[in-house]
């Protein structure tokens, strides 16, 4: 819908007055793919938001990815209070959090690279643990995790901090084993009176962070010509903001949400990706050849460093089919998700036209 100079005024008049008769609410990670649009779809809903970031963070271009979802980005942008925030440093928590009264908790360290495992463990581990530990110091009324799906295929009685190591857990991805004990430290925090919510999303699709390692699908589905023989949950990062928000709203606590718009096959995800920008049919690459190949680790990878994510846990992730459901949110929200082929539409033109624009400066 159109709106005249006066009735956009006037729906910026009322947005204002909302923000002014709101509380504050954090939200961190609010530079990464998820982050951002959570902060973003606050603000449309006239909540006043405290956005944290790491110090040096590139905040031109999370506005200019606001300008995919909404004609007023500027306006939203601006609405928002960006602020640095360091977890090893109290007085830097403490202080982004006065006055706030409910949290989304977006931050995490995501990566499939084993040299990376130590980091994202203690990283997402530490960091949630602060938060929480702050969290319920300051009588927060509210509170958001940001798990993952894959969280689902864990067993989770064997997941604490002082377990991380534990032989039936070493095969899974770091990011995932780092979800599963920050979710029973969340899950423990609300036994001691935080009223916490854990949305678990499939694989996002969304626009924005092109160049950073969280808009995985984008870093590699759209530019490698491999894929795999295994399946995923799929879900456009629009529905999971709303559907995070409409939680909170609706004080649905101490539960888990699986947030996923449909399931599908890697091969198949990963040729309409590469038809939407212009590129060949994937390769794919069945388990067999995957397991020969990580044998082979340490001597290819002095040829290709590429060869160290052939790890035995990043290998079972792409070749198996891990599916997941979102009736629970279908019914209990009365949601509606953007189909698969909608999200890959829209975010993949995103894509393109942010690709164009590098090419013109």
């Amino acid at each position: 819908m159109n709106l005249t100079a006066g009735e956009k005024d006037h729906e910026i008049q009322r947005f204002n007055q909302q923000q002014n008769n709101s509380k504050m609410i954090l939200v961190t990670g609010s530079t990464g793919l998820l982050g951002r649009i959570i902060a973003l779809e606050l603000v449309k809903r006239g909540k006043k938001v405290r956005a944290c970031k790491r110090a040096g963070s590139d905040l031109s271009e999370v506005k200019h990815s606001f300008k995919f979802y909404t004609s007023d980005a500027n306006h939203y942008f601006d609405s928002i209070e960006w602020v640095d925030m360091d977890y090893e440093d109290h007085s830097s928590l403490y202080d982004s959090m006065t006055d706030i009264t409910e949290i989304y908790h977006c931050a995490a360290k995501v990566s499939f690279d084993p040299d990376d495992r130590e980091e994202i463990l203690e990283t997402g581990v530490n960091m949630t643990r602060t938060l929480l530990h702050a969290a319920l110091y300051m009588k927060i009324k509210k509170f958001l995790f940001v798990s993952s799906a894959s969280t689902f295929h864990v067993p989770g009685e064997n997941l604490n901090p002082e377990m991380r190591d534990h032989p039936e857990n070493i095969n899974f991805p770091a990011h995932v084993i780092s979800k599963c004990i920050c979710e029973k430290m969340v899950l423990s925090a609300y036994t001691k009176g935080l009223n916490a919510i854990i949305i678990n999303p499939g694989m996002i699709i969304g626009s924005g962070n092109w160049k950073g390692k969280k808009n995985m699908v984008t870093n590699f589905f759209a530019v490698s010509r491999f894929t795999f023989t295994g399946g995923t949950s799929v879900v456009d990062v629009r529905d999971v903001a709303a559907v995070a928000v409409d939680l909170m709203d609706k004080n649905l606590f101490g539960e888990r949400f699986c947030i996923v718009s449909e399931n599908i096959l890697f091969k198949n995800l990963t040729q309409r990706i590469r038809e939407k920008t212009g590129l060949s049919k994937p390769w794919v690459l069945p388990e067999s050849f995957l397991r020969i190949i990580s044998i082979l680790r340490p001597i290819l990878g002095i040829l290709n460093a590429k060869t160290r994510f052939l790890t035995d846990e990043n290998i079972e992730f792409v070749s198996e089919k891990k599916y997941f459901s979102g009736e629970k949110i279908k019914q209990l929200l009365d949601h509606q998700f953007y189909p698969a082929n909608e999200a890959i539409q829209f975010h993949y033109g995103n894509y393109l036209t942010f690709k164009n624009q590098i090419r013109s400066r």
